[in-house]
């Protein structure tokens, strides 16, 4: 939020202490307490926020429960991915957490407007400023250059300057040197009786906790991220490994194709549509494996390393098999009430909300009058030739300004930060609307998932027991190879489609995790710390 000009009026009194038999540092001490007493006085005036402002109330009904929901599991959202066997993709995920760019970002935003915060609250307090100068000249005429004014960058206008004692009606031949020297201090105070400062602090604060939003955001993203190119990556090993099979049974049926047809027992149709498979599962190579690649890359770089780190998943055990069914089948049970609790975005949104609203109570403070409060003591010595003489000012005034006329300024700026604070409102609403619409189709998504791998499922295991007949007729004499070739490549693309389906569904809880605001808490950390205990390896 910017920062709103402090300016201060001074009833500036001049006064020339008395020679009372003290040392010059005694009169500025003096000048500095009562200067202190002048400020702490004014610190005990009351001082209240008088400015309301009408926030839009929020026209979303919050649902009782989700129409697509399945959930019966109790899970812990904020670590979702701790419940998986899988050592290496914790390891990514936790890699991730530490080192990413855009979670580094997001915490460089907080710490600047946590900045800002101190900021905006120092305007609530007296500026104090300790000053010192001194001078040596020779000049024209014996009217002095006047020592260099004491200014405040709160206040509306300079505070007094010391100037030199006019001598022009002496005249000599020529003018000595002279030279002069001082110090002293000087305070500033806007006193907030409507509260325009205690605004702009409650603005920046709204806004430091709207950016630590952000980087809960950040965080939930990347560990999704981090899950879904894992899941790929492994659906693609997996995918990779199956088509390397169905070449193996293609070539084999292209050689016997092939023997038949030297053999006069088969025509060049056979031959033809035996190459046609070869090539067609040939030309899929290529593509799965830039796929992986890309995924690996994109692992690398969302854990903070360059895309040519090359990570090199470890292949898969028992206990963790690296595939979509480490994903758990049961899904979170979560109502919507809990999810506009949890979701970064959400409350992001809203406390963009507070913040514009506390921007439009600093607008409408405007309108009304601001108090200051000055203090200025500052002790010198001038020397002009031999004559020589100290001084010493104090200087302190309040004051207040009232605007009359601003040409429809002030009112035009309370416009304005009403339509904000109004389309704060609205974009809330539209994020809880869009917060609630993604767990419902990932609900809705994970549904229709589940029945297409179950009967997918129930396809290949029916064409994987074709297979073993076909070839058992085969082995037997009573069928031939290419009826059992080919009941192996059919039984291959079932299993293809039904990891496809797997991933599938995998990805799409993820995105359900996701979307109900797993990946972090109350008490999660702005910034990951611990170290990842399992790391995949790398090849420079």
């Amino acid at each position: 939020m910017p920062a709103l000009p402090r300016r201060l009026a001074l009833a500036a009194a001049h006064r020339t202490p008395p020679n009372t038999g003290l040392h010059p540092k005694a009169h500025a001490a003096t000048a500095l307490t009562l200067g202190l007493g002048l400020l702490l006085g004014l610190l005990g005036l009351p001082a209240c926020t008088t400015v309301q402002v009408d926030v839009p109330a929020v026209a979303v009904p919050t649902p009782d429960h989700f129409d697509e929901a399945q959930g019966t599991a109790s899970t812990e959202l904020s670590r979702w991915w701790q419940d998986i066997p899988d050592p290496t993709l914790q390891s990514l995920i936790t890699q991730a957490l530490a080192a990413n760019a855009d979670i580094r970002v997001a915490l460089a935003r907080v710490r600047e407007s946590r900045a800002v915060v101190t900021q905006a609250e120092s305007a609530l307090y007296p500026s104090l400023q300790a000053f010192g100068y001194t001078a040596r000249t020779q000049t024209g005429s014996l009217h002095g250059p006047a020592i260099p004014q004491v200014t405040l960058p709160a206040l509306p206008a300079p505070l007094p300057a010391i100037q030199v004692l006019d001598l022009s009606p002496l005249t000599h031949p020529k003018v000595p040197i002279s030279s002069y020297s001082g110090q002293g201090f000087a305070a500033a105070w806007e006193v907030d009786i409507f509260g325009a400062r205690r605004s702009d602090a409650e603005a920046a604060r709204q806004a430091a906790l709207a950016q630590a939003e952000r980087v809960h955001g950040a965080q939930l993203m990347v560990a999704g991220d981090v899950a879904a190119n894992y899941i790929e990556a492994r659906s693609l090993e997996h995918r990779i490994g199956l088509l390397q099979r169905s070449l193996s049974s293609a070539r084999r049926l292209q050689r016997y194709a092939q023997g038949r047809f030297d053999a006069g027992q088969a025509t060049r149709l056979d031959i033809d549509r035996a190459r046609a498979q070869v090539e067609s599962l040939e030309g899929a190579q290529a593509p799965l494996h830039s796929l992986l690649q890309a995924r690996l890359r994109r692992l690398a770089v969302l854990t903070g390393q360059p895309p040519e780190a090359r990570i090199t998943l470890p292949a898969p055990t028992t206990d963790a098999p690296a595939d979509a069914s480490v994903i758990p089948a049961q899904l979170p049970a979560v109502l919507p009430s809990d999810v506009l609790n949890r979701r970064p975005d959400v409350r992001g949104s809203a406390r963009v909300v507070r913040t514009l609203a506390a921007r439009a109570g600093s607008a409408k403070a405007d309108l009304f009058p601001r108090f200051y409060v000055g203090f200025l003591a500052n002790e010198g010595r001038i020397d002009i030739g031999n004559l020589a003489s100290n001084g010493n000012l104090l200087s302190w005034g309040a004051g207040l300004r009232l605007p009359i006329f601003e040409g429809g300024r002030i009112r035009a700026r309370i416009a304005a930060s009403n339509a904000q604070l109004d389309a704060a409102v609205a974009q809330h609403e539209q994020t809880m609307l869009t917060a609630l619409e993604d767990v419902e189709n990932a609900y809705s998504a994970r549904r229709a998932l589940d029945q297409r791998t179950e009967r997918l499922s129930t396809a290949w295991r029916t064409s994987a027991d074709g297979a073993q007949h076909a070839q058992r007729l085969f082995s037997e004499g009573h069928g031939l190879l290419p009826s059992a070739i080919e009941a192996e490549l059919a039984a291959l693309q079932r299993e293809d489609e039904l990891i496809q389906a797997q991933t599938a569904r995998a990805l799409v809880t993820v995105a359900l995790y996701k979307s109900v605001g797993g990946g972090w808490s109350d008490g999660t950390p702005l910034a990951a710390k611990a170290a990842p205990t399992h790391q995949p390896r790398t090849q420079p």
